[in-house]
This record gives C-alpha cells, structure tokens and sequence, in this order.
C-alpha cells in the first residue's frame, strides 16, 4: 500500500511542467492574437483564458493531492485512522462532499488519476487552439 502512495506522490508531482506546457501554449496563442482580426481575436481569447483558468485550478486540486499523499507518507500511524482525520478535516474545510467519507484508497488513486488526465487534456486542447491559430494567420 504505501509503494502507491510514493507512485501517486510521484505522478502527482509531474503536473508543474503541465502547467508550464499550458502557459508556454496561453503565451503563444497571445502572439497570435496580436495578428488577428477582431471576432478571431476575441473568441480566441475567451477560450485562451478560460483554458489557462480551468488549467490553474486543476493544477491546485492536484498540488493539494499530492501534498496530502507525501503526508499520509512521512507519518507513522495507521492509515485507517490518518484517513479518518483527513476525510473530517476535508468535510470541515468544505473541501470535500460529506457522502464521500470512507472512500477506500484505491478510489481516491482513481480520482487523482482523473484529474491529471484532465489536466492532460486541457494542455492538449490549449496547443489545439494555438495551432488553429497559427494555422489561420499562416493561410492568409
């Protein structure tokens, strides 16, 4: 069980450089927009932000994950009871669903999973809209 732990801590840790892919992509899609015309310019740059927002907090939700694994970790109690802690403190905090308390690891692994594909998906839908981009300046 713990070797999970490290392996998700581990995976979990990787989602900084996603989140620079995503602002190397936010950052040329703006050097494209300085080239386009209004209405390309503007719908371009709603979806630019909203992506870059959405990627950011994901980003968080993830750092918070991993955080929380590299502390069930370090400690030396059972984990039962550490969890226990964890799903009170998370409820307190409104930081998690009441109806979600007791959720075995193997379902909390899943969830993290989750959201670092998302957040893979949004760093691949972000160099999407760049290459739109650049493909539509490049064709004029």
């Amino acid at each position: 069980m713990k070797m999970d732990f490290i392996i998700m801590h581990q995976l979990l840790k990787q989602s900084a450089s996603l989140l620079k892919s995503g602002y190397l992509a936010f950052v040329l899609c703006m050097v494209c927009l300085a080239f386009t015309s209004k209405l390309l310019f503007l719908v371009a740059l709603l979806m630019s932000v909203a992506l870059l927002l959405a990627h950011h907090y994901l980003y968080i939700r993830i750092q918070l994950d991993s955080g929380l694994l590299q502390y069930m970790l370090e400690q030396h109690d059972e984990p039962e009871h550490l969890t226990q802690q964890l799903d009170q403190s998370l409820v307190s905090l409104k930081l998690m669903a009441a109806d979600k308390i007791g959720r075995d690891w193997s379902q909390r692994f899943k969830g993290c999973l989750k959201l670092l594909k998302m957040q893979m998906t949004i760093v691949l839908i972000q160099y999407v809209v760049f290459i739109v981009l650049f493909y539509t300046l490049s064709t004029r």
